[in-house]
């Protein structure tokens, strides 16, 4: 096994290991505890590893914290994000799905991996998402499809 797989599965382990022992409510916060085990690692590392792991946010009274997804399933990850959205709304030629702040990016992804056909892609911000249709006579189409994949009712 090569030293930077190794690399992965200890911080990969520790991560586990620290969101099942701790409540964590950020990346920053994360990154901290990491950082005092003796692992440095990026934002953007640290992204992709709580991407990788199947981590998500949950809400509890002290505010949403880190919780590896015991469910696995899709619908799991659907209640979750459908708690982010707030509002999908659209002119003729893009799509805009509003989120709470600083959930963006996570609804996003989850756009971007479904790789929807009809979809080019997405711009995310703090709280607004730019989904931009392949063709704009298929706005609606894509409006009830992100409904569905973001676990929104109709």
């Amino acid at each position: 096994m090569g030293k930077k797989l190794e690399e992965i599965q200890k911080r990969h382990s520790l991560i586990k290991s620290i969101i099942t022992s701790q409540e964590v409510f950020n990346q920053t916060q994360l990154g901290k505890l990491l950082k005092s085990k003796g692992i440095k690692v990026t934002q953007a590392t640290l992204s992709r590893d709580l991407n990788e792991l199947g981590v998500v946010r949950v809400p509890t009274s002290k505010g949403l914290v880190y919780q590896i997804n015991q469910e696995g399933g899709e619908g799991a990850l659907k209640n979750y994000i459908a708690e982010e959205v707030l509002a999908i709304e659209s002119n003729e030629c893009l799509i805009l799905v509003k989120t709470f702040l600083g959930r963006a990016q996570g609804v996003a992804v989850q756009i971007d991996r479904e790789n929807l056909p009809d979809v080019l892609g997405t711009i995310a911000g703090d709280d607004t998402i730019i989904v931009v249709p392949k063709s704009t006579k298929n706005i609606k189409k894509v409006i009830e499809e992100l409904k569905t994949l973001l676990g929104i009712e109709k």
